[in-house]
């Protein structure tokens, strides 16, 4: 310890051949002993709480690596393609069935424009003055001021407008021209620009403020009417007030590009097998990471602890083991909401491990616990059926285990049919709800009401809307189910029920486990990391006050042995000296007797 007091150090032993600092460095040795004990704690708690976060961030890490196919559009890849894409191009979401579409596009839906004549760098010299024009219907005023500019114009107009009429200038690159030009902001028919006569008079040239002669044969207006698109989708002709088209057919947005009248697009839609397969074994790859990030950490060697004799491992750690089985159930599991023995509604696969999507149980593999995957491996015995076979068989029916989210639909579509849910807010939960009520108890005509209805075999309140029968479940404490809405289409007296499921594939059910493991404040190993941070911070009771208080004690034990041993060294030297001058005295005295 004679490090920490270096600048008082003692010299002792000098007179009396004495080791002091040997004893005091063997008191100082033993006394530290607490010391050690604590500095042992304090890197066991250390290393815990390191890998514990680092655990947790693998864990985010795994959820923001999910969420890249956690919904059936992102799994369940379609692909499209166009025989024209210069005329027309689609997109596609998972609903899009498999087949090929004709499109013709004979008109593009059109803002409504207005272009000037060409004008000089000033537009007007006349006196100021409100200008008027309007737009979609609605009437603005631009105050129009002597020696305004073309730029200063287009800007006015904009302004006076809310931004609803977009003015901007365009050079022409000869003689200091410019055109001014006015765009409307919405596409579809009667989204119209329409100016007065003073403004078109500036538009068209007019800088002094004449007016332009309204029935003289050459005036046209230089204002263009918008216009909606029309095209022919499967031999129906239809118009929309845009060219991005995505309430024609399920699943598919088509664009149009150019106007080619009479001219055949064909659209063709194709499920994109080696996509769902690449997100398969993705899904197989990034759980099979997570699990081996699990096992490093539980089975982690540090031979520098080791040799400290640190009591580190994480390998009984109760939390650990919660999280990893929580994980490990969900994917063996059912999948939350899919009806099994329902007739014709039947879900064809419930589970990972029908599609093939298997856990290593082999005890002498070097891959125990993990998942294993293979689009070619028989899953089905019984007409030796792989993976690609039943993929091909029922896209829809594969994505949906591993990538439902939210879907629903009814057992019986005569008795009740799916509406929607609130399961994208978190309100209804995955699940089958069995639904019974009365038909006779149902509303024929008013206002919307309350009813009551068997949900799971609970009466719960339900909202009613006669004018369209739409039955919600509502919040009622009595519950889940909160939120979902189905159609009521047998209404006769008597007894009707039917099933609604609303599906959860197994990767939102993943990262719904994730959200709550991860959370903040209230996440398993947040929870762990602040009792180790605790443990270690804590000002009162924590390690490193602890290790300071017995540190500044051993310190001062060794201040008081150093001052002790000086005191004792000084004493006994005095002593030494008088023993040294009684031994000359009885010496010399021996001698004069001689």
């Amino acid at each position: 310890m004679s490090d920490y007091w270096s600048s008082k150090t003692v010299f002792a032993g000098w007179a009396t051949k004495t080791d002091f600092n040997s004893i005091i460095d063997a008191t100082v040795k033993t006394e530290k002993f607490r010391y050690n004990q604590l500095s042992k704690e304090q890197a066991e708690i250390d290393f815990k709480k390191e890998q514990i976060e680092g655990l947790n961030r693998t864990l985010l890490t795994y959820k923001k690596q999910l969420a890249s196919m956690d919904s059936m559009d992102e799994f369940l890849i379609k692909k499209v393609n166009s025989s024209k894409t210069d005329i027309a191009s689609a997109t596609v979401k998972a609903g899009a069935q498999e087949g090929s579409h004709t499109l013709e596009v004979n008109r593009l839906a059109k803002v409504s424009t207005a272009v000037s004549s060409d004008l000089g760098t000033v537009v007007y010299t006349g006196p100021d003055k409100d200008m008027a024009f309007s737009y979609d219907g609605k009437d603005y005023t631009v105050n129009v001021t002597s020696g305004m500019s073309a730029k200063a114009l287009a800007r006015a107009i904009t302004v006076a407008s809310d931004n609803k009429v977009k003015g901007s200038v365009v050079e022409l690159g000869r003689d200091d021209k410019v055109k001014i030009q006015l765009r409307g902001m919405e596409l579809g028919d009667n989204h119209n620009i329409v100016l007065s006569t003073e403004l078109e008079s500036v538009l068209q040239g007019k800088a002094d403020g004449s007016l332009l002669d309204t029935t003289d044969p050459s005036f046209s207006t230089i204002a263009v009417d918008s216009a909606s698109s029309e095209f022919v989708i499967d031999g129906i002709t239809l118009q929309r007030e845009t060219n991005s088209i995505s309430d024609v057919t399920e699943g598919i947005t088509y664009n149009l590009n150019s106007e080619e009248p009479g001219t055949k697009v064909t659209i063709k839609v194709e499920t994109d097998f080696d996509a769902i397969i690449a997100n398969v074994e993705k899904f197989v790859q990034l759980t099979n990471e997570l699990r081996t990030g699990f096992d490093l950490v539980k089975d982690y060697k540090n031979e520098e602890l080791d040799k400290k004799g640190v009591h580190y491992s994480l390998k009984g750690n109760s939390q650990i083991k919660s999280v990893e089985n929580t994980l490990k159930n969900i994917l063996a599991t059912q999948a939350g909401g899919f009806l099994q023995g329902e007739g014709v509604n039947n879900d064809s696969y419930l589970t990972l491990s029908a599609l093939g999507v298997k856990t290593i149980a082999d005890n002498g593999s070097k891959n125990l616990g993990k998942l294993e995957f293979d689009k070619d491996a028989v899953i089905i015995k019984k007409g030796e059926q792989t993976f690609m076979d039943v993929l091909k068989a029922d896209p829809e029916g594969v994505a949906s285990v591993f990538a439902a989210n939210g879907q629903g639909k009814s057992t019986d579509d005569s008795v009740l049919e799916f509406n929607s849910s609130m399961y994208s807010f978190g309100y209804t939960k995955a699940g089958v709800y069995n639904i019974e009520y009365d038909g006779g108890d149902i509303p024929a005509a008013g206002d919307e009401t309350t009813i009551t209805m068997k949900v799971n075999g609970v009466d719960r309140s339900v909202g009613y809307n006669p004018a369209t029968g739409t039955a919600t479940i509502q919040k009622d404490g009595k519950g889940e189910g909160y939120g979902l809405a189905f159609n009521v289409i047998n209404t006769t007296a008597g007894t009707h029920s039917a099933k609604i499921a609303i599906k959860e594939g197994k990767v939102q059910e993943t990262i719904k486990a994730l959200n709550t493991i991860t959370e903040k404040e209230k996440g398993t190993f947040n929870v762990l990391i602040k009792k180790y941070t605790d443990q270690l911070t804590d000002p009162y009771s924590g390690l490193e006050r602890r290790m300071e208080d017995e540190l500044a004690r051993v310190e001062a034990l060794e201040k008081r042995l150093i001052a002790k041993y000086a005191r004792t060294e000084k004493s006994l030297a005095n002593y030494q000296g008088i023993q040294k001058m009684l031994d000359f005295q009885l010496k010399s005295q021996i001698a004069d007797k001689d």
